[in-house]
């Protein structure tokens, strides 16, 4: 064989691609969940906590109470389910692992569907307002105009007004069901945040990658899809951990001092309301729906700062 044709025979045995084959996604998906739990123990710790919070939330029934729709549920009793006079106040046992509350309904159901609402809540609340704070700095922080001086300064009217003022007015004239509780917080919420995402988009604006693609006649809404967004979506999942858990704590505490959603919704807050009057005789009413609302914000906070330091450029490769 001549030197040509074993130059020839090699090359067909060896075709370069360019690039190296990555591998498909089901196997990247797990290899990068153990590389995270191996660098971010915590964050792995955390990141269970929410998915045994998740799997409570589907499993629960939790938007029975929500939509008034029967869904499919694991809990032994509905959350309003009780027989007058009878089993009240009992403890731990068999057929309620959790007890009893004042009224007879068993507590393990109830804490259960309070998972479906009180996840509900926090995704609503963190979807309403990253769409909102993301809708207005997009607009006023690449388009320092007019504009933007309007927008600020009634970001700004917002700032000063108190928000546990605005959210129990609504609540009393609206009603005290999750709907207007999670569109309140969330506006709320989408505006003090929405300063945040302005000065990294302003600061984006003058990067030298921002004016090359100008300088090709890049126009601004493909600017905006693909060179700013991308850039600050990191800080909007980051922030999916804090708002969620957030707005879960905003709901109980408002129903801990008397000003949450109606009673009739089984969320950890009420639970907690209800108990203060049976705490000598029921230890088990509060301590149920504590422990679940520390484990959940605890969870969040832990997965929130592990996933920063992943995602976050100025931090990636952190300890």
């Amino acid at each position: 064989m001549s030197i040509d044709q074993s130059a020839l025979q090699i090359g067909r045995e060896e075709t370069w691609t360019g690039f190296e084959q990555k591998p498909p996604l089901y196997r990247r998906v797990p290899l990068n969940l153990l590389k995270f739990a191996k660098n971010k123990p915590l964050g792995a710790f955390g990141g269970a906590l929410v998915l045994f919070l998740i799997l409570m939330a589907l499993s629960g029934g939790g938007l029975v109470a929500v939509i008034n729709e029967d869904v499919p549920s694991i809990a032994p009793y509905r959350f309003d389910e009780y027989t007058l006079g009878q089993d009240r106040l009992k403890g731990p046992s068999a057929g309620h692992p959790f007890g009893t509350d004042q009224l007879g309904r068993d507590v393990f159901s109830r804490l259960l569907y309070g998972a479906g609402v009180s996840i509900t809540i926090g995704v609503g609340v963190f979807l309403l307002s990253s769409t909102l704070s993301t809708s207005l700095t997009l607009i006023s922080g690449y388009y320092v105009t007019s504009v933007d001086l309007i927008l600020q300064r009634l970001v700004e009217i917002f700032g000063v007004l108190p928000d546990l003022v605005i959210l129990i007015s609504l609540m009393a004239i609206y009603g005290a069901n999750p709907a207007t509780f999670i569109i309140t917080l969330g506006v709320l919420n989408g505006i003090n945040t929405s300063r945040v995402l302005r000065s990294v988009i302003i600061g984006l604006r003058g990067q030298p990658f921002i004016e090359a693609a100008k300088s090709i006649g890049a126009s601004d809404k493909r600017i905006l899809r693909h060179y700013i967004l991308p850039n600050v979506f990191f800080l909007i999942i980051i922030g999916a951990t804090g708002g969620i858990s957030g707005a879960i704590a905003a709901e109980a505490g408002l129903a801990i001092i008397g000003f949450g959603l109606n009673p009739g919704f089984p969320t950890w807050g009420t639970m907690l309301n209800a108990s203060r009057e049976y705490l000598r005789v029921a230890p088990w009413l509060a301590i149920a729906p504590a422990i679940m609302l520390a484990f959940t914000i605890f969870g969040f906070r832990l997965l929130g700062d592990a996933l920063r330091d992943v995602l976050d450029p100025r931090l990636r490769g952190s300890r």
